[in-house]
């Protein structure tokens, strides 16, 4: 069929159909050399002759503003490869400490080291990957509150997007594109994990199962394990207006310092 076509209409098939807005149109599978030219960008601004005249601090100066500009636009769509993230690290690493191919000069303070931030004793560099997961976590991010802008409404109809309290719309399936396995990547190991609730009147909130008092749901930290009918009870349903928490009922199943955390909780049922 497709030799019919390019018979009768003239035009030439191909495999790669070029770039649209600045990222590679992606039909085959992500490899390390899909995203080599953003590596060669970045390659070609620290190896200029201009960065071997810099001292240690202006080539620290350089790294920051190449790293945080030139790969930014395609690590906010897209997971790079492992071995592409790999390598973006490598010649920064490479020219932050001043090796070149025909010199090699040691590295003076270890890469997590120096990836810290400053008030922590390292150079504030950020790392290529968490710069990928943190830019990926970001278009999560505006998925769940943007609901109104059209790419949103498209994505959440298109993907069948829930409630953040609901995550079974996160599980990878085969049919994803690279896109949006890449945006799901970031809500799951950024974006989720620092998700809680606050608490109002405690209607939409399980009691046990989500994460609204700690770090952590309760079930997690309970002296015994809970009975089903337990799990599914709402915030509300263990208050009593008026009198405050049914403690009669919380504290053989809490630890203390959670029921001296809930003490100081109340539930608001007015506004």
């Amino acid at each position: 069929m497709e030799r019919l076509i390019t018979e009768e209409s003239g035009i030439k098939a191909t495999r790669e159909l070029g770039k649209y807005l600045g990222m590679p149109i992606l039909q085959k599978k992500i490899n390390k050399d899909t995203f080599g030219e953003t590596l060669g960008r970045v390659s070609a601004r620290l190896a200029g002759w201009k960065g071997r005249c810099l001292s240690f601090a202006g080539r620290l100066t350089l790294t920051k503003s190449v790293i945080s500009s030139v790969p930014v636009h395609t690590m906010s769509v897209i997971s790079l490869p492992k071995s592409t993230l790999g390598s973006l690290d490598r010649v920064t690493r490479s020219f932050l400490w001043g090796s070149t191919t025909e010199k090699r000069k040691p590295h003076l303070l270890n890469w997590k080291k120096v990836c810290q931030p400053k008030r922590n004793g390292g150079l504030g560099i950020r790392s290529a990957t968490d710069m990928n997961k943190a830019l990926l976590a970001k278009i999560g991010w505006r998925l769940l509150h943007n609901v109104d802008r059209l790419w949103a409404r498209v994505l959440r109809h298109k993907y069948k997007v829930k409630e953040a309290q609901d995550q079974s719309w996160l599980v990878p399936k085969g049919t994803w594109s690279s896109t949006w396995r890449s945006v799901c990547l970031g809500l799951r190991e950024i974006v989720m994990l620092g998700s809680s609730w606050v608490i109002g009147d405690g209607k939409l909130v399980r009691f046990w199962t989500d994460k609204w008092l700690l770090g952590k749901p309760l079930r997690e930290v309970t002296l015994m394990p809970l009975s089903h009918e337990n799990e599914e009870l709402r915030v509300c349903d263990l208050w009593r207006p008026g009198t405050g928490w049914m403690f009669e009922q919380l504290e053989p199943l809490l630890p203390l310092n959670v029921v001296l955390h809930l003490q100081a909780l109340v539930i608001d049922n007015v506004t």
